[in-house]
């Protein structure tokens, strides 16, 4: 056995505990509860989310964030009222939409035209 093999087989041991699962679990969870999040706040205020809007665990919101950015889920816009605004983007809607089709989970609002 290699030492590569070894530090991959203590991992392994080390990843089956309780709460290694658990934070295994969340990192592979957060992103989605996080652009379902930005899609529901933009659906109803019908104006981009702000950051301070989010309340981001300190390194896998803002990597989750991130992610989601670099993946084209989610872009930042430009809004007055914060440094920083997100709105999903038709990528990130298309993702939850085919969702909800396969789960019948009830729609997002459609965003409220301004009069």
């Amino acid at each position: 056995m290699t030492q590569d093999d070894r530090v991959r087989a203590a991992e392994e041991v080390l990843a089956a505990t309780g709460p290694l699962r658990n934070l295994s679990d969340e990192v592979r969870s957060y992103p989605l509860r996080l652009l379902r999040l930005v899609a529901e706040q933009h659906a109803a205020r019908n104006a981009p989310v702000s950051d301070h809007m989010l309340r981001l665990p300190p390194y896998l919101g803002e990597t989750a964030l991130r992610g989601l950015l670099e993946g084209g889920f989610v872009e930042r816009v430009t809004a007055s009222y914060a440094v920083y605004a997100y709105a999903p983007t038709q990528e990130g809607l298309a993702l939850l939409a085919s969702l909800e089709e396969s789960t019948g989970a009830p729609k997002a609002r459609k965003p409220r035209k301004r009069g």
